[in-house]
């Protein structure tokens, strides 16, 4: 492994690992991070997980090279250096959006919509995207398929990220209801995504 693939498996895992984390808060602190699915719960769940699988592929051939050929239908025979270092590239602006996202929604982080109390975000990361999270699966997921570039990943992603647009779509239609004026107000000044 040289320096690039060591970056790789540095920047792949630190979202991953921000996860994690942020799952074990929420336990220790007796917070229940599920909440209701915003569309079919077969769907999102799906979208939510098959997404992180496929990061955490990525997460494990960073670090043991020797199984990339076992990913299936990969339509390169090896990943050149430029283009593995143009996927770390991708995975700086990925970090730098979900590991604020995730430590500014903090103890109310929910996946799918929140049973008790909950509030709107619209500041630091919020204040630039609405859904910084889902904004920074588009970088995570460009620079997966840079590195393992694989036409049944790329199927899988885009999977992933339709069915986390209308994820978005339900998650929108609750906040307007929740807090009226204010959410429209803060979706007229603040993009979706970007």
């Amino acid at each position: 492994m040289n320096w690039i693939d060591y970056s790789l498996a540095v920047l792949i895992s630190l979202p991953i690992m921000a996860t994690f984390v942020l799952g074990a808060f929420l336990a220790r602190s007796g917070k229940h991070a599920m909440g209701k699915p915003t569309i079919n719960p077969i769907l999102f769940y799906t979208g939510k997980f098959l997404l992180f699988g496929v990061w955490a592929l990525f997460g494990f051939v960073s670090v043991f090279p020797e199984y990339r050929n076992s990913v299936p239908f990969l339509i390169q025979d090896f990943t050149p250096d430029a283009q593995k270092l143009l996927a770390a590239v991708f995975l700086v602006p990925a970090n730098l959006i979900i590991v604020p996202a995730y430590l500014s929604m903090g103890l109310i982080t929910n996946i799918g919509l929140p049973a008790g109390k909950h509030e709107l975000r619209t500041s630091g990361i919020y204040s630039i995207s609405r859904n910084p999270m889902y904004s920074s699966f588009f970088f995570m997921n460009t620079a997966t398929f840079l590195f393992l570039p694989s036409l049944l990943l790329l199927a899988v992603m885009l999977y992933g990220m339709i069915i986390h647009h209308f994820i978005i779509l339900g998650e929108e239609k609750f906040l307007e209801e929740a807090f009226g004026d204010e959410f429209r107000k803060y979706k007229a000044r603040v993009p979706r995504y970007f």
